[in-house]
């Protein structure tokens, strides 16, 4: 039994894999040599097209020996009565008919006329070759093997940007899917940026990503220090580095009670005050406790009433047995200075709304308890308030 038409279209390309990770095949077409996705009804119709088909069937057309009709008879099937391109009278080829170099198809879909395809497997050794289109017993015409074709390698291109690689998610946000044709396998994607359209495949996604003036352009925008009123110069590599953004976590609160501060009086620096503390209490996620009596606040009064800072103490926790750990914060008090000599005067602190100033702090602990030794490297930014001889503020953890 003769090979379908179909099958005759599959001879015709030998398929590949263009790259390990790509999900589809490809093919080749073995008369012109073209690449294509593989997709029977798109290689029957390339066949159609095809040059180096419609060269090759004239080459075989001038040197093959001919019959009394102009028929070759290599394949053991007798002559056509009327010529090579005889039908049915009034009949010409039907639609959707793959035509081949020495003519049509037989109503079953046989060509008896053309020379049998090598296919990809008859190229292998070993394997045995398939069977020719002639009847019983014919001598059958083997057709010269055409040689091995090396699978396309394509070359891996580098990028010219310094931006890291996008991650996951980018990648994927950065293209739209769709199916070009119903039949169609695979899914194509759309870059929302340049609008190419490529194959889906995230690997190749990303590099695009990597090369897209557009794209670059955006991300490089992105970048908070491109902002600014001045910027690295264009090319330099710190304008185009992405650097992750710290955030803040509220990780505890602390109330301070002090005793009435000690003007020790105007210095190099400003007017000095002393403050110390009588003790106070903390709460936060990771425990709670009181702070100790001791502590105390050196502070520097600016003429405009802005103060500077600088205080340390020694918290307890609640544990049993109980742990100690120092505490040192240096800050600013700032704001107008009708405000501020309100905010110092502790018989009317407590009227004067926290958003009119700002208190603001940094803080840094130190422990020998192996139970919170992993405060030694934390930091935190604080935001209080006065109410009269204490100070209230949340520390926020900078992670």
């Amino acid at each position: 039994m003769g090979r379908t038409v179909d099958q005759e279209v599959h001879a015709a390309f030998v398929e590949f894999r263009a790259k390990e990770d790509d999900k589809c095949l490809s093919v080749q077409c073995i008369y012109c040599q073209q690449i294509r996705a593989k997709n029977t009804s798109r290689q029957k119709q390339h066949l159609l097209e095809c040059p180096g088909l419609r060269g090759h069937g004239q080459a075989q057309s001038q040197s093959a020996p001919s019959g009394p009709n102009g028929i070759t008879a290599p394949n053991g099937y007798p002559p056509t009565p009327n010529g090579p391109t005889a039908t049915a009278p009034g009949a010409g080829p039907g639609p959707g008919a793959l035509p081949t170099p020495n003519g049509p198809m037989m109503p079953n879909n046989v060509n008896p006329h053309a020379t049998p395809m090598q296919t990809p497997l008859q190229n292998l050794q070993g394997r045995p070759s398939l069977p020719a289109t002639g009847p019983p017993g014919a001598p059958t015409a083997t057709a010269p093997q055409p040689a091995p074709r090396p699978t396309p390698k394509s070359k891996p291109k580098t990028s010219t940007s310094n931006l890291p690689a996008p991650p996951l998610d980018d990648v994927h946000a950065a293209f739209v899917e769709f199916r070009a044709k119903e039949e169609d396998k695979c899914l194509s994607v759309q870059c929302i940026y340049c609008q190419q359209v490529r194959a889906k495949n995230t690997s190749r996604q990303r590099q695009h990503l990597l090369e897209c003036p557009t794209y670059l352009s955006v991300m490089k925008d992105s970048i908070p220090a491109n902002n600014l009123l001045h910027t690295f110069p264009e090319g330099d590599i710190a304008r185009s580095l992405q650097i992750p953004a710290p955030t803040l976590e509220l990780d505890f609160r602390m109330s301070i009670k002090m005793n009435p501060k000690v003007s020790v009086g105007p210095s190099i620096w400003g007017h000095r005050d002393w403050v110390t503390f009588v003790g106070g209490q903390w709460a936060g996620r990771w425990g709670k406790g009181i702070v100790l009596p001791g502590g105390q606040d050196s502070q520097i009064v600016t003429k405009e009433s802005n103060t500077s800072l600088r205080a340390s103490y020694m918290l307890q926790t609640a544990d049993e047995p109980a742990a100690w750990i120092i505490v040192k914060t240096d800050g600013w008090l700032t704001g107008a200075k009708d405000v501020l000599d309100k905010v110092n005067d502790p018989a009317v602190a407590d009227t004067v709304n926290p958003n009119t100033y700002k208190y603001r702090i940094n803080l840094s602990m130190e422990t020998g308890d192996e139970r919170y030794a992993f405060l030694n490297t934390l930091m935190w930014i604080g935001s209080g308030c006065r109410r009269g001889q204490e100070i209230i503020f949340d520390a926020f953890r900078v992670n």
